[in-house]
């Protein structure tokens, strides 16, 4: 009796450990799915790699259930960046791997194929079809659909024929008039769609990373805004499509506009796939499988797009590089622009990275043999992107947020035909509710967070959990009947705005009145008519969009950032300022841009009226330096949260001591446990505890040496640890 063999699979748990099963399979392949009994229940399970036993007892080791695939669903080089990612974030195998996979495949369901039924009329004649004109109206109208396609009709095809057409087919088909036959779509045609002449600094990066496209390189357009970005991304693609490769593009959830859509559609045709979280699971399934199969050739999509498989992947484009939305902080921790850099390196593919403003680890890393760096300085049309202009608040009186001198300029600038973008990253009507009498404030009871009032639907709302309230009538302590609001929300600004200019619309856009992208199109229809108009709005607003009408940038709220605990506030504010002020200015006349700010004499607000973002970069790299932040040190950050605080701070005590005790630790800081800036989120409470060294491989030591006994600390229910590589903020 042959001896049973065995394989290693991993789960989507948040255990960090693979599994072993006895697997009667004659030709087991790593990457493909199986059903997997495990705690009284049946999983889904990837498999890794056959094997043995090990120290297991063979007698305690089930079988599979069953094999969910014909053929792996996880290919080898995404299995081997799935172990890359997981051992570098210190994630789960398990979650990392069922991470790659779109959300359709992550549970037991098969395959689906892409194959569309046709249906095809089968020798009707001319008198049958004469028959059914007088008895069977709808049936002959289908016939005479059928009849006038040789390919045959889908059923998208026949519902447009007759929206009920299920019952006709039937009849038609009971009586062999009407076969259907099932077919895989072919691949998608590439249109190469006209094209305009690149410019002079066009012309040259493309000559540069032309050179290098064989090879693994990364390549930063260090643009500003307007200068033609876009334009360069898809010259490479369509010279990637060429060479018969594909392509991964992926840009910001905002930035996947229809603006994008249709130019890379009136250049490459349908070859193309979209993924983002606006599309169902089934959706974005059949992108990835398109893609995989090599049915279109570029993969257009946000974060998780970067997961997408096939066979010829020749190029990544990431675009607006520096964008938060590329991290991902909750599930898998891990950074999609980072992750595509490793992906292309083992590829050895170049990968392009874009942004107006980059990231300051970005400008940092160019120093590398493998980064190039191009700088494109001038934009297509007539003028450069407008300076910024400080409007000094420290006198002024405000009404919804903007001072007199704003309002002259909007008046000024709607006037002469051009629209007006007022940008306030703060949603809602008010974000203060207080009782003057007593001092009571509207707090949320989950949080350590105001509530913010939200006038159109009459109640308190908190922006971190969700809670809601009904705004009180008097004061729940000292029962006073006076509650006033204080502050500005873009609730408050888009109706002081369109009181103040009943003869021009307002457009807010921001997270509470855009549900899906086919909202935010329809609010920006009217900007791509030119006619003047006010747009209001949050970082959604902030960038990804090509508006030529858009003649003045107005930013609220700045003032913010300059007084915010984290070390990354001036790259921020850095980054958004000079992306709103590029909005302006983009078509045949100048634009401008101001921001109103209270501190005009702070170093910061000087700066970011006088110089450009490079030589702000460049400072703060120094700065950065000086204290020994990132990128001049790597950052690993324990999280703990927990029904009490105290039981948060003792679980990372119990880290600490665990680190403390680790070989090299003496090449590392350790800083913590202390209670997270916002101690208190959505009931819990929030605690953290800081691992930092200039020495990477240092860190790594300590980390290998120190993560098994971490991962066995006792797991309950009341305190959940979490830990993120390169954490952002701390």
């Amino acid at each position: 009796m042959p001896s049973p063999r065995y394989a290693s699979f991993a789960l989507a748990l948040p255990v960090y450990q693979v599994f072993t099963y006895a697997l009667d399979d004659e030709r087991p392949q790593a990457g493909t799915r199986y059903r997997l009994p495990f705690a009284g229940r049946v999983r889904t399970g990837l498999l890794l790699e056959p094997g043995d036993a090990g120290d297991i007892d063979p007698a305690r080791i089930k079988p599979v259930d069953s094999r969910l695939d014909d053929a792996p669903v996880v290919d080898a080089h995404m299995l081997a960046l799935a172990r890359w990612l997981a051992d570098y974030y210190l994630q789960p195998l398990g979650e990392v791997l069922f991470q790659c996979l779109p959300g359709y495949l992550r549970g037991a369901r098969p395959q689906r194929s892409l194959a569309v039924i046709r249906y095809r009329l089968a020798g009707v004649g001319a008198d049958e079809l004469e028959a059914l004109a007088r008895r069977a109206p709808k049936q002959w109208e289908i016939c005479r659909a059928l009849a006038a396609s040789d390919a045959g009709l889908t059923a998208a095809e026949l519902k447009r024929v007759n929206p009920n057409w299920h019952p006709a087919v039937r009849a038609l088909e009971a009586r062999a008039l009407v076969t259907r036959d099932t077919a895989a779509p072919p691949p998608a045609v590439l249109v190469a769609g006209e094209q305009p002449s690149p410019s002079p600094e066009q012309a040259s990066i493309l000559q540069a990373i032309g050179a290098r496209r064989e090879s693994f390189g990364v390549h930063l357009l260090d643009g500003i805004t307007g200068s033609g970005k876009t334009e360069i991304y898809l010259r490479l693609i369509g010279d990637a499509l060429a060479a018969g490769r594909q392509v991964i593009y992926l840009v910001p959830e905002i930035g996947l506009t229809r603006q994008l859509i249709e130019r890379v559609g009136e250049r490459f045709g349908e070859a193309f796939a979209l993924s983002h979280s606006a599309l169902t699971e089934l959706q974005r399934y059949r992108a990835w499988e398109r893609f995989r199969r090599g049915e279109v050739g570029i993969m257009l999509g946000t974060r998780s797009s970067l997961f997408a498989q096939c066979e010829r992947l020749g190029l990544i484009i990431i675009d607006e590089e520096h964008d938060g939305s590329y991290r991902q902080d909750d599930g898998i921790r891990y950074h999609a622009r980072d992750v595509a850099i490793k992906r292309a390196q083992m590829l050895d593919i170049p990968v392009v990275l874009g942004s107006a403003t980059p990231a300051l680890e970005t400008l940092h890393n160019c120093e590398r043999a493998t980064w190039f760096r191009y700088r494109l300085d001038e934009r297509p049309t007539a003028f450069p992107p407008p300076p910024i202009q400080l409007v000094d608040l420290r006198q002024a009186r405000l009404e919804f947020g903007l001072c007199a001198q704003s309002f002259g300029r909007i008046e000024h600038h709607l006037g002469c035909g051009g629209q007006v973008l007022v940008y306030l990253n703060r949603r809602g009507y008010a974000p203060v509710v207080m009782c003057h009498e007593c001092g009571w404030q509207a707090l949320c009871d989950q949080c350590d967070a105001r509530l913010t009032l939200h006038q159109s639907v009459q109640a308190l709302l908190c922006h971190h959990c969700g809670h809601s309230r009904a705004l009180p009538a008097a004061c729940p302590d000292c029962g006073h009947a006076e509650i006033r609001h204080h502050g500005v929300g873009t609730e408050q600004l888009e109706r002081g705005l369109a009181q103040r200019y009943p003869d021009f619309p307002v457009l807010r856009i921001d997270r509470d009145v855009i549900a899906s992208r086919e909202m935010l199109e329809s609010r920006l229809e009217r900007l791509r008519s030119g006619a003047p108009c006010l747009l209001v709005g949050t970082q959604m607003i902030a960038k990804g969009h090509d508006y030529p009408a858009i003649t003045l940038a107005v930013v609220l709220g700045a003032d913010q950032a300059l007084f915010s605990a984290s070390y990354r506030a001036g790259e921020r504010l850095a980054q958004t300022l000079f992306q709103v002020a590029g909005r302006s200015g983009r078509g045949d006349r100048a634009g401008e841009a101001l921001v109103q700010t209270r501190f005009p004499e702070h170093p910061l607000m000087r700066e970011l009226a006088s110089e450009d973002y490079r030589a702000i970069a460049a400072r703060l790299l120094d700065e950065r330096r000086a204290f020994g932040l990132p990128p001049f040190s790597r950052v690993v950050l324990f999280r703990a949260d927990a029904v009490e605080l105290d039981a948060a701070l003792a679980r990372l005590g119990q880290v600490a001591e665990i680190l403390r005790g680790a070989r090299g630790i003496e090449a590392t800081s350790l800083v913590g446990p202390i209670p997270a800036l916002m101690t208190r989120r959505v009931g819990r409470y929030r605690a953290q505890l800081c691992l930092m060294s200039a020495d990477f491989r240092a860190l790594r030591s300590v980390l290998r040496a120190t993560l098994a006994a971490i991962t066995e600390l006792p797991s309950s229910s009341r305190v959940n640890v979490t830990i993120d590589v390169d954490a952002l903020d701390f």
